[in-house]
Parts: structure tokens; sequence; C-alpha cells
């Protein structure tokens, strides 16, 4: 060939065409990106979600834990009807506005003020108020005993104030829904504490109506007592005018106001019939007693029957009797049992008679004691009947006493009781409203809600790893698909080249590996590439070929070689130059120990070519290294020896495979590019920057560099065939290729 590269002008306006294109891009975002942006940034996405849902649970572990705890109060509509027939204070209605005012109370720095006090608040460090800036600069705190009254009580104020403000800030009232229950919640970081401020405000308010009402029934009775005194001491003096009357006319009354003398006489009168009657009865028992007597039939009085003495003796006579008819029947009248027993009937006699003769006188004297009782009762009832005479003759005047007494009193007593009444509100006072659920201790806290905020850290986190996933994808700078890579810089790709599987490799292993895996994915895109460059100029195939990058990392090295390997395995006589006279690569990558001379020697003439030019160890390629930087690789890459050397190589080898330096730092690669057919331009998938490849074309575009393709490389397997072959077939490359 040439030692220069003639330019057609065919070539010369592509050239031109392409660095016009080189910069512009654009692409529209579609539902399949969308998918393939979360497919492939899933570890993203996860690891986001997994973040957030840790810190939130270290947040929540934490975070200071508080409690709620609720007492509801009604508004009790029902009235004591012993209370409301005198209420000074009528109950009140259940109107929204009564219950928005019943919320203020409830709200009201009074109330928070009682219950501080009740609970020593002031002594718990939860609501001891804190200094402000301003109060460490007033300078009536910077002095103990500050004599001046008023800020002293300024200082009260804003302190009970502050107590009362710490207070509402844990409390909230308010109504529940249509009723007239009012719920109290306090929340606190102690969950016993929450409970017992609940119910103490509760308490508290109730209290408070109760206290309303004590104080209008005080009210009311302060006029009431003024009113009664003058008709008390009216009723007073009325009084004392009757016990006069009665002490002067000695007329003894009893608890109910009846006269002493009246009312022993009619209990006289009736002890009197009673007498009167039992002596009737006794006498007319006695005169039948006496009439049976003289008929010799005392035995069968009522008296006698019941007499026990007289009932066994008649039990004997009864047995003598069926004894004696027994005899009777055996014996002579004259037989001694006969006579005996005669005998014991006649001696029961006698007793029998004996008996009835000792009832007849008790009788008798029964009747005596019975008479001598009338005549008593009735010598008793004509005294008091003479004394009662006297004393009805002073009744007239007592009587006119007695009821001016009553009308005072009845004054008197109309206003007293109307004080008494109202005074008694205060033992049965009832509240309007009433405590109807207590607060209890809450077991579990109300802030924070954990598993509600896990349950939308969740979301949260995934909606943030696909936020950080797009934002991933737009921020990236490199290319991931041919067409995006194609349509941006305008040139083809000729292969894409996968990152090698497994751990991180050396530049060595990374170079073996073609070798070692003829099979693999990373042989195949190189074989891919060799193809591509073979048909990359039809009518004059390039034997000479440049392989360069934007920027050094990208992979150059690697893939010439493996280019070089796998051309001279499918026969082809191939040489690679290590052109890269910076920072030569390839005999570091092969091996140092294996050469002696290198392009510098080569070039110069002082060792053979022969000697410089040293087999593959591992293939059948042939190798011209660089084995020291050289202090000026453009002037020596561009002298007429290099140029030279180029085309002899040509014209000795099938293949000619030259590894130059990146191109956006030197200008080395721009001075071999018009040495050589064609220019493989290497790009790392997703890492070189789109700015660097589109300066660095537009950089040999400008040298009329004959550039054949973009070789994609280090490509990642997986998420570059998902980016360009979708989701559902990319798994079925592996099965074609060994490793």
């Amino acid at each position: 060939m040439n030692a220069e590269r003639p330019v057609s002008a065919e070539e010369e306006q592509d050239a031109d065409g392409r660095a016009e294109r080189f910069g512009a891009s654009g692409s529209e975002i579609t539902l399949l990106d969308i998918l393939r942006v979360i497919r492939v940034r899933r570890v993203l996405i996860v690891g986001t979600a997994l973040t957030v849902i840790a810190a939130t649970i270290a947040v929540l572990i934490l975070m200071t834990p508080f409690y709620s705890a609720t007492a509801l109060v009604m508004l009790d509509q029902r009235k004591n009807t012993v209370e409301d027939a005198a209420a000074a204070l009528t109950g009140l209605p259940s109107d929204p506005a009564t219950l928005q005012n019943q919320v203020q109370i409830l709200m009201s720095t009074e109330l928070a003020n009682r219950v501080i006090a009740k609970l020593h608040l002031e002594q718990d460090p939860e609501f001891r108020p804190r200094l402000s800036i301003w109060s460490y600069l007033n300078p009536f705190h910077w002095f103990p005993g500050n004599p001046n009254a008023q800020s002293d009580r300024r200082g009260r104020d804003e302190a009970r104030t502050a107590l009362a403000n710490a207070l509402h800030d844990g409390l909230t009232v308010e109504p529940v829904g249509l009723s007239t229950a009012i719920k109290v919640t306090y929340v606190s970081a102690d969950p016993t504490k929450a409970a017992y401020i609940a119910n103490a405000i509760a308490d508290a308010y109730v209290e408070d109506q109760l206290e309303a009402k004590f104080d209008a029934t005080q009210k009311a009775t302060l006029w009431l007592t003024g009113r009664i005194s003058e008709l008390s001491r009216k009723a007073q003096e009325a009084d004392s005018a009757v016990q006069r009357y009665k002490a002067e006319h000695n007329i003894t009354t009893n608890a109910t106001g009846a006269s002493v003398v009246e009312q022993q006489t009619g209990d006289i009168n009736s002890q009197l019939v009673i007498s009167k009657t039992q002596l009737a009865e006794k006498e007319a028992a006695y005169s039948s007693l006496v009439a049976l007597a003289r008929a010799g039939r005392a035995a069968d009085s009522a008296a006698a029957m019941a007499s026990p003495v007289i009932s066994a003796l008649r039990a004997q006579e009864s047995e003598i009797a069926r004894q004696l008819a027994d005899l009777s029947s055996k014996y002579l009248p004259g037989h001694p049992k006969i006579l005996d027993l005669q005998a014991q009937k006649a001696n029961i006699d006698s007793k029998i008679a004996e008996e009835v003769q000792r009832i007849v006188d008790a009788a008798r004297n029964d009747v005596s004691v019975a008479a001598a009782h009338v005549g008593s009762l009735q010598s008793s009832l004509k005294q008091l009947e003479g004394e009662g005479a006297t004393q009805n003759a002073a009744a007239v005047e007592l009587t006119a006493l007695q009821s001016a007494a009553t009308s005072a009193r009845s004054m008197y007593e109309a206003f007293l009781g109307r004080l008494n009444q109202t005074q008694g509100e205060e033992g049965i006072q009832t509240p309007d409203a009433r405590v109807i659920s207590t607060a209890q201790v809450p077991q579990s806290p109300s802030f924070p809600r954990k598993t509600l905020t896990l349950m939308v850290a969740i979301p949260a986190g995934l909606v943030l790893g696909l936020l950080l996933a797009f934002g991933r994808e737009r921020l990236d700078s490199g290319f991931r698909t041919t067409s995006q890579l194609e349509s941006m810089l305008g040139i083809p790709v000729l292969s894409t080249v996968p990152e090698i599987a497994g751990a991180v490799k050396s530049a060595s292993e990374s170079a073996d590996f073609v070798l070692e895996h003829p099979i693999s994915s990373f042989a195949e895109a190189i074989r891919g590439l060799q193809l591509g460059l073979a048909l990359s100029n039809v009518d004059r195939r390039p034997k000479v070929i440049l392989v360069t990058s934007s920027v050094p990392g990208e992979g150059k090295t690697t893939i010439a070689l493996s280019l070089a390997r796998i051309a001279a395995r499918g026969g082809l006589k191939t040489v690679i130059i290590d052109a890269d006279m910076r920072r030569p690569n390839v005999a570091k990558t092969l091996g140092k120990d294996h050469f002696t001379n290198g392009l510098a020697e080569a070039v110069t003439g002082e060792k053979p070519l022969d000697t410089c030019i040293v087999r593959d160890p591992k293939s059948e390629a042939f190798v011209l290294p660089c084995l020291q930087p050289h202090h000026s690789p453009a002037d020596f890459l561009g002298s007429n020896a290099m140029k030279q050397l180029v085309k002899l190589l040509s014209t000795t080898f099938d293949l000619v495979v030259i590894d130059s330096a990146p191109i956006l730092p030197v200008n080395d690669t721009k001075v071999l590019s018009q040495l050589v057919d064609s220019v493989l331009f290497v790009i790392r998938w997703e890492k070189t920057p789109r700015e660097a490849a589109t300066n660095a074309l537009r950089a040999l575009a400008d040298v009329h560099a004959p550039i054949s393709g973009v070789a994609l490389a280090r490509a990642d397997s997986i998420r570059f065939r998902y980016y360009n072959y979708g989701y559902q077939s990319y798994y079925n490359y592996d099965k074609y290729y060994s490793a």
C-alpha cells in the first residue's frame, strides 16, 4: 500500500457529513424504555427501598414514642327533678354553639392552671418552663431576690402561662360527631401521665360546672337570708307570748299542743269504759256459777270444766266407775273390793266439790276487785273534769295567741323553706356534664405509628428508588444500545464485545480469554468484529487496521490482541503493532520476557525487522511490541521510516493490527490514521461519555481518517441484551456460548 493513504472526494464528503452529525442526539421515552429501566436498575431500586425501610426502622427505634389517652365527657340533657324545682342556675342546652363554648372552657388557661395545681405539674420536668433568650438577657433575672414586686408578679404570671401552654401542647379537645359528647385527648411520652392528665382535665371541667352552680346558689341564699330575718323575730315573739300565757294559767300541753288535763280525761274515760265492761263480764260469770252451785251442778260450769284439777279428778272417777262395774258383775255388793272402790269414789267427789267451791270464791273476789277499780276511775274522772272546767275559760285567750303565733310562723316558714331549699341545692347539685368514659393507660404508642409508617416507607422507598433509577439513567452519558450509538454518531457498530464474565480479569487474562474459550460470547463478538471490518469496504478489503479509543481504559488493547489472535487462528498471517508509544501495553500484557527488541529498533533500523517481530507465545499471530515509551511519539510515528515499515508489513502479512494511543489526550493516532486502511473506534459500553466519543470521532473526521465502525466494548451481557433485544428473549442467547 502507499506510504500515505490517498483520500478520495467521496470519502472526504462522507467524513464531513459525519463531522456535522456528531453531537446530534434525541430519543423518546416509551413504556418499553421504562420497563427496561426498572429491570436493569432493579438492584438500585430494591437497594434504595431497603435503605429507606432500614432508615425508617432506625428512626422509629430512636424516636421517642408518644401515648394518647382519651376521656369522654357528655353534656347530660337529663335533669334532676328534685333539684330543678328550685334551681338557681338553669341547665346547659346542647346546640353546636354551646358545645364549642364547652370546648373553649376545656382549653381555657384557668382550667389548665387548676389541673396543674392539683397534679403539681410545676414540679414535673416535662412542664417546667424553659427560659427564653429574652429571659437570659433580662437584667431582672441576673440577680436573685429581685426587690421589684411587679417584676416578680410578672415572672410568676409568665411561669403560669408557660405551664398552661405546655399543658395545651399535648391537649386536644373536640366534639364527637353529632352527639353531645366531647373527646379530651392528652399526648405524653409517659402513658400513665397521659391517662391521669386526661382524666384530671375531664374531672376539673365537671368540678368547674358544679362550682358555677354553687356560686349561683350562694348568691340566691344571701338575699333570702335578709328577707326572713324580720319574720323570724316576729315568730319568736309570738311563740314567747303563748308560752308566757300558758305558764301564767298553769296550762300544760303535750307535744301535739293539746291540754294535758284533756288528754288525761280522755284516757280515764277510755279506761273506765273498759273497766265497766270487764266488771259486767265478771258479774255475769259469777251469777251463772252461783246459780249452777245452787242446783248442784257447779261442776258442770265452764270454769270448773276448764280447771285441770277437776279434769284429773274426773278421769280418776271414770276409772273407778269402770272398775266398780267390772267387780259388780263378779262379786256381791258387800265385797271388800267393791266397798274400797266406793270409798275412793266418795273421796274424789268430795275433792271435786272442794275445787268447785274454790272456783266460786275466786269469781266472787274478781267481781269485788273489778267493782273497786271502776269506782277509783270514776273518782279520778270527776276530779279531772273539775280542773278541765277551770282551764277551758283560759283556753279562749290562748287560742287567740296561738293563732297569731301560727300566722307569724307560717310566713316565716314559707321564706325559710325557700331558703332551706336553695341551701339544700348545694348538697344535691349535679353538673350538666358527666364523664362517660375515663382515660385508660394506653398499651401502645399513638406516635409514631410504626405499622403505618413502615407501610408508607415501603412504597416511598420504591418510588425513591424509581426516581433514582430514572435519574441515573438520564444522567448516564454513555451508550447502551447500538441504535442509540449509530443514530447519534452516524457510524455503524460492527460488534458489541461483552465484558468477560466472572471475577475482574487482568489484561493478560482478558487477552487470553479468546484462546481459552473459543466458542464464548466474547470470542464470537471478536469474530463478528473481524467480519464487520472485512465487509466495511468490499471493493478494497482493509489490511491495515488501526484500533483506538477516545480515552484510556476503554479496552482497545484487549480488543486489538483478541482481533489479531482470532484472525491468526482463522488462517490469516497477522501481526499486531503496539503503536501506543506513551503507554505501551501489548508487551506488558503478553509478558516482556518474550521480547528483546521492538518497534523503535525496527523503525530506526538498529535491529533487523525479523528480530523485532516475535510470534505470540500463545497463538499463531506475530507481535511488534513497543518496549519503552518514546520521547516524541508523534514525530516518530509520522516519519518516513514508520510509513515504510507499515507498507512493508502490509505486503508481508494478511492483516496488520495497530494498537494506538487514545485520540483525545494526544495527536499520535491522528498521524497514524493516515497510514491505515481502516480505523476501528472502541467505545466502552455505558462508560465512555458521549461528548468524549463525539469529540474523538470529530477529530478523526477532521483528518479524514477511514473510520470503518465502532466496537462497543465491555458490555454487560444481560443488561446489553435486555436494552437491545427485550425482556423475553435475552436469556436464550447464553445457550449458544460456552462462557
